[in-house]
């Protein structure tokens, strides 16, 4: 992989063989990215998309194991407690234009994965939500009319 930093945004190259999920969290630890969001196209010589059954509270994987564009992937990164996690959605279409999306688990790059992500001065936090055992964006506010009354709390 390689990349190069402007300002608070980065691209990045992934090669071919590279597994985004690993190279991208090895990355954001060693640069030290609390929050961000990024985006990325290119391909994958295979990849694990998974649905989340809200009933079975799981992740229901489906692989993928032939080449496929990726013509969308997003995603953010955020921390639970100092770990660094990513949470990355995409859709990928095959040679014959028949595309599948979904939650990422893990993709081999071939013939590489363009990545442009954008970082947040502060740290993004997730924590553990009871209801669905996912790893849920712990945000200060609360709007008003969706959980009670707003509440600023400082920072």
């Amino acid at each position: 992989m390689e990349f190069e930093r402007f300002g608070n945004h980065f691209v990045l190259r992934l090669d071919p063989g590279e597994e985004v999920m690993k190279t991208l969290l090895k990355f954001v630890a060693q640069e030290d990215v609390r929050g961000g969001y990024f985006m990325a196209f290119g391909g994958f010589s295979r990849v694990r998309l998974c649905y989340f059954d809200v009933v079975a509270r799981q992740f229901k994987p489906y692989d993928l194991d032939q080449q496929v564009e990726v013509v969308s992937l997003l995603g953010n990164v955020g921390r639970d407690n100092e770990r660094p996690i990513i949470h990355m959605h995409a859709a990928v279409s095959d040679a014959q234009a028949h595309t599948s999306s979904g939650h990422v688990a893990e993709g081999i790059v071939r013939p590489t994965l363009e990545v442009f992500l954008t970082t947040f001065e502060g740290a993004l936090r997730r924590a553990r939500d009871p209801d669905t055992g996912l790893e849920l964006l712990a945000l200060p506010n609360t709007m008003a009319g969706s959980r009670g009354k707003a509440v600023s709390r400082p920072r």
